[in-house]
């Protein structure tokens, strides 16, 4: 018989919610302050692998970080890297990853190295969920609720799509036509010519898809990013029809 509360001692107590905690996946012993500690250590084990991977020492590191504007001491790395450190800042983390070139979700969650971890106290789930769920990621076929950072998000991803796909059509029309242009044969040419005129409406229909897309998210009062210089026109040059103005 346990008795009453007032004869369990403390560690007795502790050990008892273990015992009944632990069938929940969750046990109730584990503190916040232990889960940061191993969030520490993961971080830890991400800078150590990679800077490995790199050839760079401790100090290299340092020097790498001070380059960017952030001091981080060799003895700081070296007290992360030993487990002397029972949490890790953002503004390490961020500077750390700059450092290495890696994302700075490369020395958060373990992709390809470990199939599941501890995303949050007492809560393992796999890498991809945990990396998912962290950059709010949803497939382009499944839309977020409207208003959400996700929905967001959504816009800010589906708006890369759009800009590669009108840079590669823009690209490769510009590329055919030096090429094209190179052509002697007079009938070649003709051919040649009703090729690139179909290249050209291709790549300006890419440009009026991504100024659309611009444009509907500043509807959403979001601010697009900005547009690579050599794309910067998509956002002021159309037609009377309201479509890009030719790529010649």
């Amino acid at each position: 018989m346990l008795g009453s509360c007032n004869t369990i001692n403390v560690p007795s107590l502790h050990i008892l919610r273990l015992i009944l905690c632990g069938r929940c996946g969750y046990v109730v012993g584990m503190t916040e302050k232990d889960w940061r500690g191993r969030l520490a250590e993961r971080v830890a084990d991400a800078v150590r692998r990679y800077r490995k991977e790199r050839g760079m020492s401790a100090q290299a590191l340092a020097d790498a970080c001070a380059e960017i504007g952030y001091e981080i001491p060799r003895t700081v790395i070296a007290n992360l890297e030993n487990g002397r450190r029972a949490s890790v800042e953002i503004a390490d983390l961020l500077v750390l990853a700059k450092a290495l070139k890696v994302p700075p979700i490369a020395l958060l969650m373990p992709v390809g190295v470990a199939g599941s971890i501890e995303v949050l106290p007492g809560q393992e789930v796999s890498v991809w969920d945990a990396v998912t769920w962290f950059t709010a990621e949803v497939p382009l076929s499944e839309e977020p609720p409207e208003g959400t950072i996700e929905a967001k998000l959504y816009e800010f991803r589906l708006h890369a799509q759009v800009l590669s796909a009108a840079r590669k059509a823009v690209e490769f029309a510009d590329g055919t036509r030096r090429t094209l242009s190179m052509v002697r044969d007079p009938e070649q040419r003709a051919i040649n010519v009703e090729m690139q005129e179909k290249l050209d409406d291709y790549a300006r229909h890419q440009l009026t898809d991504l100024r659309a897309q611009r444009n509907a998210m500043r509807k959403e009062g979001l601010v697009p990013p900005a547009l690579p210089e050599d794309l910067a026109y998509v956002d002021f040059h159309v037609d009377e029809k309201g479509d890009i103005y030719p790529l010649v």
